[in-house]
């Protein structure tokens, strides 16, 4: 009896210590298990589950190395619904979209739009495997968070548009935005159509402050421009077959369009004006309600890591921007560095952001304005 009694009484001891150390076990592995909760239910299931992204077709999720791997370790089909603007996105989530579409791609210009009208998800960074390896200055910006400070995307890549030349067509080293307004280029010009960067590029040039600029004066100047400029462009195709036809030797152009040229074999100099360099951000969001919302996480993960971002820098044929992931910089060569202008990175960014509705109205008219005068 005396020992049954001892017995008792030591498990009486052990008990609490072994609930504590399975508590601490737990808080510690809570992580580690969100993170891997899309594995092991597709590992205990077998059904296959399809996750549905939202992005513009030819731009890396797409590619077979981004979706075949995710597909065979999830075991789920990848879908891409396409659209070819940041607003048809926007309405493909406000006709349908949400309880459908597991992870989209919105850009940093019109998050806060979605943000307005409900259309994304708070992200939960605990469950972002590579955040803090984003760059620094994009990956927590105010225009992708909420009123309560959650973040509504996670940075993703990154890029530029500046001035790109043909150096066998243009006389001497060009340094600054004035080289399209030089009337030496007149009707050699493509000229990005967007009202936007359109605005940002002449705020530039006439020493305005591209998010306060003075209309008046961004008037006079895209109306002196427009003496020079052949053609507005739109897609890539719409600059690189008259690029190369030799129709135009300069312009405002992506940076992942100069690096595709340049890898296909055609010359062309691209190059960070003195005034400064417009810049974009594109980042992965879940919108409400997404079906699949461990899938969704799992997905950015595998988008934001060093293996897929420095594979997709690597396709230079493929338009690649610049990863947000810093990392990534170690593993490139310095032939993909150089492809990718990342070598020497631009100091003065005019970052596209939301513009308030009245504001955006005034842009877009006046920039419908300068291509309708004759």
């Amino acid at each position: 009896m005396k020992k049954i009694l001892t017995l008792l009484l030591v498990l009486a001891l052990l008990l609490p210590l072994i609930g504590c150390k399975s508590g601490a076990d737990t808080a510690d592995t809570t992580q580690a298990n969100e993170g891997e909760q899309a594995e092991t239910e597709a590992e205990s299931s077998g059904e296959k589950r399809t996750l549905t992204v939202a992005n513009w077709q030819g731009y890396g999720s797409d590619a077979e190395y981004a979706t075949k791997q995710f597909e065979e370790k999830y075991n789920c089909e990848v879908v891409h619904q396409y659209y070819d603007s940041e607003e048809a996105l926007l309405n493909m989530l406000r006709t349908g979209g949400l309880g459908h579409i597991d992870v989209c791609l919105p850009n940093m210009a019109y998050i806060g739009i979605g943000k307005r009208e409900n259309l994304f998800a708070p992200l939960d960074k605990s469950k972002l495997e590579n955040f803090e390896d984003l760059r620094e200055d994009i990956r927590e910006v105010a225009d992708v968070k909420d009123e309560d400070g959650n973040i509504l995307g996670a940075a993703w890549t990154w890029g530029t548009t500046s001035l790109g030349y043909n150096p066998d067509a243009v006389s001497g080293e060009i340094n600054s935005w004035s080289a399209l307004w030089d009337p030496a280029y007149k009707g050699k010009v493509a000229f990005f159509d967007d009202h936007t960067t359109a605005i940002l590029i002449a705020a530039l040039y006439s020493g305005e402050d591209p998010e306060n600029p003075d209309l008046e004066k961004i008037k006079d100047a895209l109306l002196e421009l427009k003496e020079n400029t052949r053609l507005f462009w739109s897609s890539y195709d719409s600059f690189a077959k008259p690029y190369v036809a030799g129709e135009v030797v300069m312009g405002s152009v992506w940076s992942g369009a100069a690096t595709q040229l340049n890898a296909t074999g055609e010359k062309i100099e691209y190059i960070y004006p003195e005034e400064g360099t417009i810049a974009w951000v594109d980042y992965w969001s879940i919108p409400v309600n997404a079906p699949n919302e461990d899938l969704a996480y799992a997905w950015i993960n595998w988008m934001t890591s060093v293996e897929f971002q420095s594979t997709y820098a690597a396709d230079l044929e493929a338009q690649p921007p610049i990863p947000a992931n810093t990392k990534v910089y170690d593993v490139l060569s310095d032939e993909v560095k150089a492809a990718l202008y990342i070598e020497e990175m631009p100091e003065k960014l005019a970052f596209q952001k939301e513009l308030p509705p009245e504001i955006n109205e005034d842009w877009l008219d006046l920039w419908n304005e300068i291509k309708a005068n004759d």
